[in-house]
């Protein structure tokens, strides 16, 4: 689609349907550089495992050069009885919108001529949304941000529908993560631990009553201030995401 000019002064709209197209296209761009290196570095990954190059020769040898890749079939870790069986398609959802036909590449085992089960470090299998959107998750939860909030922004971003439940799944995945951060030692003690916080004002119910001028009883509540705090180094009742209030 071409975008095309006047002489005088674009009106609102036709300024609205310029910019939306330039975002388009400049959200296309991002997406097809994306796509390239993600394929890559899956490529460069290859090419580690296996110890050569694209059509170098396979070297075969009685030592065997294991690696943690393995075959499905026999359970072969040689990498030298591995070669590449072209690539298969595959969808992926990222920070920066969605990516088609994007190309893993894959092994076959010559020892019994089935594939092999490749665990990319950047990729992994059977999963929709790469590994940012896992971080965003992570930090939207720590800023007490909702499922709903997190849906729209997500199926914004990808261009299709992101349920709650999908949300919550990927949360529950990454909270055991949390746990095992927290029970962990810190190696590295830093000098200063920052708190950051917000001041409020909190409603405090107390015993006593109050009437209204219809001699209607209610509670008499009073107003204080408060310091809402959110420390990243805090544990147990103090978590990250959860807010205490020092009084």
């Amino acid at each position: 689609m071409s975008i095309h000019f006047s002489q005088e002064k674009l009106n609102r709209q036709e300024r609205k349907e310029v910019i939306e197209e330039v975002q388009k296209r400049m959200r296309e761009a991002a997406l097809a550089a994306i796509k390239l290196i993600l394929e890559a570095f899956l490529e460069a990954e290859v090419t580690a495992k296996l110890g050569r190059e694209k059509r170098e020769p396979r070297r075969v040898s009685r030592q065997a050069r294991e690696i943690d890749w393995a075959c499905g079939h026999c359970g072969c870790r040689d990498a030298n009885q591995f070669t590449r069986d072209g690539h298969y398609l595959r969808a992926l959802d990222t920070g920066w919108g969605h990516i088609k036909a994007l190309k893993v590449p894959m092994l076959e085992c010559q020892c019994c001529g089935h594939d092999v089960v490749c665990s990319f470090t950047i990729l992994e299998k059977y999963q929709r949304f790469w590994l940012d959107l896992d971080q965003d998750v992570l930090f939207g939860s720590s800023l007490c941000q909702s499922l709903r909030h997190l849906s729209q922004r997500w199926s914004a971003i990808v261009g299709g529908s992101v349920g709650l439940r999908t949300i919550n799944e990927r949360i529950n995945q990454i909270e055991p993560l949390l746990k095992q951060a927290h029970r962990d030692p810190i190696s590295n003690v830093p000098a200063v631990v920052q708190f950051d916080g917000i001041w409020l004002r909190v409603q405090f119910p107390t015993k006593s009553e109050k009437r209204d001028k219809r001699q209607r009883a209610s509670e008499r509540s009073e107003r204080a201030r408060r310091l809402c705090c959110w420390s990243p180094w805090a544990s147990g009742p103090m978590a990250p995401g959860r807010s205490w209030t020092l009084k």
